[in-house]
């Protein structure tokens, strides 16, 4: 059976998801299964999945994926190399994914596969001009872009400049990790639509980026809970409601669009980031900096940066009701992205130390979320084939509790589902209780 892979996180599945499931079958072949491996209970920027992993991935086998597995937490959450390391990886450890798809802004491989070349660290002439740019000041992302540009000219290393080329790239340096008897094959597919930094939904295109969906979502949750609230929910936020409704159909296929609305009208199911505040703020407040240090993401001074930061009084209803942007926008600087900070914190949360990061360097296991009758077929030549245990329910990690290492691995995944579940008004546990969907 013919397959590919995606790295992907569908939060949430949209119709550019579609359409690019759509398009690697258009090259690749229409019987073509679809593996995916699929961020957990949090992103790679440092949020929670606003949909939990499951519902997340009924969404995807309603819209064509075939098999789904869930990328480690601590890769999951972690910078653009990592993440990527620990997704190739993941999927080459199956034993039964072919191709490689992802999307880029350049759509050009023979593009993508030049400027990984030049950024190899194998390339002695870029970690030089690197190491110039760091010891002038360079921000690392700053300092690449410079030696780059000496490298290969301002035309090409302008690709660095676009979310997802970036990615591509770490995709392609992962896969030359990859012994070639199992490498899967490179294809990319030309990213269309809105750029995934949109914030509002787009009126010349229906392919929306994921950033302007969750917020259209994030607003109809604070219109819902204004009206809870005042115990009144009025003919102007059922029209607001409504409304906002019907432009999501326009850019969500609609059985992840039903299966958002499912959550949206139930308990313990949406989550916010907004609504890790308390959370965050509390254990920022009651830990010392030296503490904070510890963590993946907060050295560098960051740890007493965020901690002062908490303990700054909120002045008024704004900073109450926004309490984790307000201390975003305290602490974000040219050194200190936001998104790092969003890592560090969520690091914070699941007590996921720098050194356990370092030490845990390749995944140790594949964790099935979902699959459909093709899907069951690969499972069976997954469980043949991988490199790696196959893991479909959290008490299947009891049967290798001698292996430090998978154990200590599995504990970040299960504690992330616990910290997105309570933060929901859930409970904990759902790890080991929750079955694999079967589309």
């Amino acid at each position: 059976m013919k397959t590919f892979g995606i790295v992907t996180e569908y939060n949430p599945f949209h119709l550019g998801h579609e359409w690019q499931l759509q398009e690697a079958r258009n090259i690749l072949g229409q019987d073509c299964a679809a593996v995916v491996v699929m961020s957990g209970s949090f992103t790679q920027r440092g949020e929670p999945g606003i949909l939990d992993k499951w519902d997340r991935a009924r969404a995807a086998m309603a819209c064509g994926v075939n098999l789904v597995l869930e990328l480690p937490h601590i890769y999951a959450t972690a910078s653009a190399g990592r993440f990527a390391e620990g997704s190739v990886k993941t999927l080459a450890a199956t034993g039964i994914v072919q191709n490689l798809v992802f999307g880029s802004e350049n759509g050009n491989l023979a593009d993508l596969q030049e400027i990984t070349a030049t950024l190899s660290e194998d390339n002695s002439e870029f970690r030089s001009l690197l190491k110039t740019g760091l010891d002038n000041g360079l921000s690392w992302p700053a300092a690449r872009q410079k030696a780059a540009e000496s490298l290969v000219g301002a035309d090409k290393a302008v690709l660095l400049e676009k979310s997802n080329n970036i990615l591509a790239i770490e995709y392609l340096k992962a896969l030359s990790l990859i012994p070639r008897g199992r490498r899967p094959k490179p294809l990319t597919i030309k990213r269309q639509g809105q750029d995934y930094t949109g914030k509002y939904l787009p009126e010349d295109t229906y392919f929306a980026s994921a950033s302007a969906i969750r917020q259209t979502i994030q607003e109809m949750v604070r219109l819902r809970n204004i009206s809870a609230h005042d115990n009144h929910f009025s003919n102007e936020y059922m029209r607001q409601t409504s409304e906002a409704v019907a432009n999501l159909a326009k850019y969500m296929p609609a059985p992840s669009l039903a299966i958002l609305m499912h959550a949206y009208s139930s308990k313990n199911k949406l989550v916010l980031p907004e609504d890790l505040a308390p959370q965050i703020i509390t254990m920022l407040r009651a830990s010392e900096p030296e503490l904070l240090d510890q963590f993946a993401y907060m050295q560098e001074g960051l740890g007493r940066r965020l901690s002062e930061a908490a303990r700054r009084p909120m002045i008024n209803d704004q900073d109450i009701t926004n309490r984790l942007q307000t201390l975003l926008s305290q602490t974000d600087t040219r050194r200190f992205p936001r998104t790092r900070i969003q890592r560090a914190l969520i690091a914070m949360l699941t007590q996921l130390k720098a050194d356990d990061e370092i030490m845990i360097s390749d995944p140790q296991y594949i964790r099935v979320l979902a699959f459909d009758k093709k899907g069951r077929h690969l499972l069976k030549l997954m469980r043949k084939y991988a490199e790696l245990p196959v893991i479909t329910r959290a008490s299947d990690f009891l049967e290798h509790g001698r292996d430090s290492m998978l154990w200590k691995q599995a504990s970040y995944d299960i504690l992330a589902t616990d910290i997105r579940s309570l933060a929901s008004g859930g409970r904990c546990g759902l790890d080991f209780d929750t079955e694999v969907v079967i589309g």
